[in-house]
């Protein structure tokens, strides 16, 4: 599997992960499923009531979820929930055991569900991503990483009614 994390949304986890740094932030990713692949049109922060600490996020879960119902809307149902993202200030993009019961809590209900995490600090920026694979008959539930491709998307997507490229541009922090 790949994340495909469209170059806008890239934009705003640094945008977001630089405005909240040396803290925790994050929120979650949407956009559509193609075969095993995962294409992240827009990502949603953390919402105004977020909790950030140094090694810890809670997002505004109220929050994401009327934003979630907003690009629905916008998308006229065409965007998914593909999973989290959040940033690990200058620590490595690894994921925590935290960071793994959340993907597994995440994954019982959303099939291959992904969690990108953002290292930053002032000398670097790293995306790294892991999708949940639910428990088969001969095999454990368990956390695999995943290969994170950033791209342009084209123009006739219309990114922008759903908080794509134009929409976010020079954007304030909305959460």
């Amino acid at each position: 599997m790949t994340l495909w994390l469209s170059a806008a949304a890239n934009r705003r986890i640094l945008q977001l992960g630089t405005a909240f740094h040396p803290l925790e932030t994050g929120g979650v990713m949407l956009g559509w499923h193609d075969g095993d692949d995962r294409i992240v049109a827009r990502v949603i922060g953390p919402g105004p009531r977020a909790m950030h600490g140094r090694h810890a996020f809670i997002p505004d879960h109220v929050w994401q979820l009327e934003q979630i119902g907003q690009a629905f809307s916008a998308s006229a149902g065409d965007l998914d929930y593909l999973g989290d993202w959040h940033t690990h200030p200058d620590t490595p993009a690894v994921m925590s055991n935290e960071d793994h019961m959340t993907l597994r809590r995440i994954g019982k209900r959303v099939p291959r569900a992904a969690m990108l995490i953002a290292s930053l600090s002032e000398k670097r920026y790293e995306s790294r991503a892991w999708t949940y694979n639910k428990p088969g008959l001969l095999a454990r539930a368990r956390s695999v990483e995943t290969d994170v491709r950033i791209f342009e998307p084209p123009e006739e997507w219309g990114l922008e009614k759903i908080g794509g490229p134009s929409a976010i541009q020079g954007a304030q922090p909305d959460f």
